[in-house]
Formats: C-alpha cells, sequence, structure tokens
C-alpha cells in the first residue's frame, strides 16, 4: 500500500506488506464479500475498456490482475517492492498482462502527467496515512493524474471497525490496553509502536468524513458503500458458500452496500468520485480570461458549488460587462453554441452567449438587466470573492448572495443547503441593505 514516506504511517504500511504480501494477497480470498462488492462497484462505475487505470497503493495485484483481465490497461504502483514481485507472478499464473509495475508513494505522482489515466484506484493508502494533510495530498495527486471526468475509488477503514475487531477476537483489550482504544476513538489514529516492527498501522474514519474530505480535494461524490454490506464481522458462513448461493449473497450486499445505516459498523467503505470536467473547464478559462483582462464572475449552481455546498452542477453561468462578453466570444468562438448578441426576454435581458467545451455549456451574461414594471435594473451580483480551482484563482459571488437569490426565488431546498455554510455577518448585512445586491 502506497504511502507518503515523511507520514508515520509510511515504513510501517511498507514493513507490514513488504514482509509478508502473501497475507495481503490471501486477505481478499478470507473476505470474499468486500472482494465481490468492490468487484460490482468497480464494473459498474468504471469507463469501459481498454481505459487507462492507475492502481495506486494496489499491493500484489488482486484488483490489477482481476481488471487487466477485463481488458483494462492497469498500472500497478505500491511502497512495497516485495508485493510488486509477487503481483507479477500472479499475473503470469493466471495469463494476464500488467500494463507497469511502478515504485513509489501515493502522495508524490509526480512521475505521471496530468490527465494520464481514466481511473484511479486507491485501495489502502488512506487509510495508511496518518496525517490530514498526507491524506488530502494524495487525493489531489490523484485528481491531478485523472483525465477529467476520470473516476477514483478511494477506501477508508472506519472509526468503529478496529473496535468491533477487538470484541471479536480480543473482548480483553478494553482492560489490557484501554490507552489504544480512547485514542481510536478520540482522533482514529492506530499509531506505530514506539518499538518499531510489522504493526498495523492506520488511521480510522468518521463515514461523514469522507465526503467533505473528497469534496475539499476537488472531487464530487457519486457514491459511498460499505463494503461488507450486512455481513461485515459475521461473513464466516455467507463467505463459504458457492454458486448461486454465494452469487445472491454477493447481488444483496451490494444493493444494500449504500445504506448509511449500515456505515457506521462497516469495516471497508469504498468511495467513488469524479474528477468534475466543469471545473477542470472553469480553471481553463479562469487562466485565459485573467491573462486577456477580462473581467467575470461564476454565478449560480456553479458558484454555490465552488463554495462548499454539495450539489451537482450542470453548467457554468458567467457574469460581466457587456464589452467581456463580446470579448469572451472572440476568445471562444470556436466553442460557440449560440454567439453572443444583445437578448432579451420576459424577465431578463442581457448580450448573452452559450458555449460547449466539450460535456460543459458556459452561459456568458453581459450587464444582465431584469423587468420591473415598465423599466429595466441592474440584476448581476455585487459581491466578489475567489474559490481555489486546482491552484487557480476563480473570481466568483459570495455564498450569502447566492443563497438570498435562492430564498428570493422560492428555491428553498437550495437555500437550506446553502445556509449551514454562510457566514451570519454577511448574510445579515445583504438582507438588512447594508450590502447591496440587485439580485432576485
Amino acid at each position: 500500500m502506497s504511502t507518503e514516506p515523511h507520514d508515520l504511517g509510511g515504513a510501517h504500511a511498507e514493513r507490514l506488506y513488504g514482509g509478508d504480501p502473501q497475507r495481503e494477497w490471501e486477505r481478499l480470498s478470507r473476505h470474499r464479500t468486500e472482494f465481490a462488492v468492490t468487484m460490482r462497484a468497480l464494473r459498474d462505475y468504471l469507463p469501459p475498456p481498454p481505459a487507462r487505470v492507475l492502481d495506486c497503493g494496489g499491493g500484489p495485484g488482486r484488483f490489477a490482475i482481476a481488471l487487466s483481465g477485463m481488458g483494462y490497461a492497469v498500472t500497478l504502483f505500491d511502497l512495497s517492492v516485495e508485493s510488486l514481485c509477487l503481483a507479477r507472478e500472479r499475473a503470469a499464473e493466471a495469463g494476464f498482462e500488467i500494463e507497469a509495475y511502478a515504485h513509489g508513494t501515493a502522495t508524490d505522482l509526480s512521475r505521471y502527467p496530468e490527465g494520464a489515466f481514466d481511473a484511479v484506484l486507491m485501495m489502502g493508502p488512506l487509510y495508511h496515512l496518518l496525517e490530514a494533510s498526507s491524506r488530502r495530498r494524495a487525493l489531489e495527486e490523484a485528481r491531478r493524474v485523472l483525465t477529467p471526468g476520470g473516476v477514483l475509488f478511494a477506501a477508508f477503514i472506519t472509526r468503529y471497525a478496529p473496535i468491533r475487531y477487538y470484541a471479536a477476537h480480543d473482548p480483553t483489550c478494553l482492560v489490557d490496553n484501554p490507552q489504544a482504544l480512547e485514542q481510536i476513538l478520540a482522533d482514529g489514529a492506530l499509531p506505530p509502536p514506539d518499538d518499531p516492527g510489522s504493526e498495523f498501522v492506520a488511521y480510522f474514519s468518521w463515514p461523514q468524513e469522507v465526503h467533505s474530505l473528497l469534496r475539499e480535494a476537488g472531487y464530487e461524490v457519486q457514491a459511498v458503500l460499505g463494503v461488507e454490506g450486512l455481513v461485515s464481522m459475521i461473513e464466516g458462513g455467507v463467505n463459504q458458500l458457492q454458486g448461486e448461493a454465494w452469487e445472491r449473497w454477493a447481488d444483496l450486499n451490494y444493493q444494500v452496500a449504500g445504506d448509511t445505516t449500515l456505515h457506521g459498523c462497516a469495516e471497508h467503505l469504498l468511495a467513488i468520485a469524479v474528477r468534475p470536467q466543469w471545473r477542470a473547464v472553469l480553471r481553463q478559462l479562469a487562466s485565459s480570461l485573467a491573462d486577456a483582462r477580462v473581467e467575470y464572475k461564476v454565478v449560480g449552481g456553479a458558484a454555490t458549488a465552488l463554495h462548499g455546498v454539495p450539489i451537482a452542477v450542470r453548467d457554468i453561468d458567467l457574469e460581466m460587462d457587456a464589452e467581456g462578453a463580446y470579448r469572451f466570444g472572440e476568445l471562444y468562438a470556436e466553442h460557440a453554441v449560440l454567439p453572443v448578441s444583445y437578448r432579451e426576454g420576459e424577465t431578463y435581458r442581457s448580450h448573452f452567449g452559450r458555449f460547449r467545451f466539450g460535456v460543459v455549456v458556459v452561459e456568458v451574461m453581459g450587464d444582465l438587466e431584469r423587468r420591473t414594471g415598465d423599466g429595466w435594473v441592474p440584476s448581476a451580483t455585487r459581491t466578489e470573492t475567489t474559490a481555489d480551482v486546482e491552484g487557480v484563482a476563480v473570481r466568483t459571488s459570495w455564498l450569502e448572495e447566492e443563497a438570498l437569490a435562492y430564498i428570493r426565488r422560492d428555491r428553498l431546498e437550495r437555500a437550506a443547503q446553502c445556509l449551514p455554510l454562510c457566514d451570519h455577518e454577511r448574510l445579515l448585512s445583504l438582507i438588512h441593505g447594508e450590502q447591496r445586491t440587485d439580485v432576485v
């Protein structure tokens, strides 16, 4: 399992898996449900073969070999040289060819260019990285090497999993080693012991951490699955089954894996997330518009998402003045679906254009106004801040102004998603008219 060598868990993980790679190979034979549910998720969420897959921290290659057999171009990347050697042997025995093998750490994928892979598997690194900064770095590296729209599969061990393990296998641990259990509950860490060895070292996550961690790293979460389904810690009998009985249990456990009421008592969670295409487009636009000195602001759903509200973004809305709108049209003429021109509807009018960048639609509104009675008044946002999108500063409206606009438009469910993340003083300044806003 690849980890950051400067992270406390790194050296221990390398010793653990390098000392006995066969144990990790056999683990997924013992825990058949985990493997079966994960493989069903891979079949459902991976792009079709021969997509390029990076199995980062893939150990002795159980998933890499299975995916190679399905026609995927797999690169197996791991911290343990011994695990990579075993993977070569097992792949040869299976008659499948893994495209490439690489030794390294999950927090440094610099050998691979941006967008090198259509999918990244991180089935172990994140729970062996004890520092939050290391987990974030690993996710950012995976996002960088994913093509826009590419999918990430990231595994986590849950906070209660080690305590449930002790209940099943070492129930006197509550008396013999209460400090370890107290630390796991308090901060999730099972740190390396003072005497270095091959002990299991890990960070155990609360289920509710997963969504926020991935969003903050620039992903959109598609699903979170408890990969043991209904049989976490009670899988022995089910795992002995064969044929139709086994397949039915595997299907059932996959069917219920997304039920959040099971996640607190799952051993492993599998998060499936994508590098959003709209973010990649917005990053490119922000850089080029800054170079061209075109002033703009991201508004609407994309602005709301930039502030951390977990919503699906369908398109990107940009506000600017009329001159900026026509300059945008010149810069991106080849992407125009509807060239910029003055357009007037029943409620709004602006210098409007629609552009398509791959599957992402961008709408530009210059000098936006709305009708009031017999006249027209400005209707653009008045506030501005910046959001970081993959290292690029993007200009956007305040979340508070967007929330107020949702309320005024009677989109109360969307407003309710925004309000927990709003700055109350900013919101009150808009409501009381201390900070002007023209949006409705």
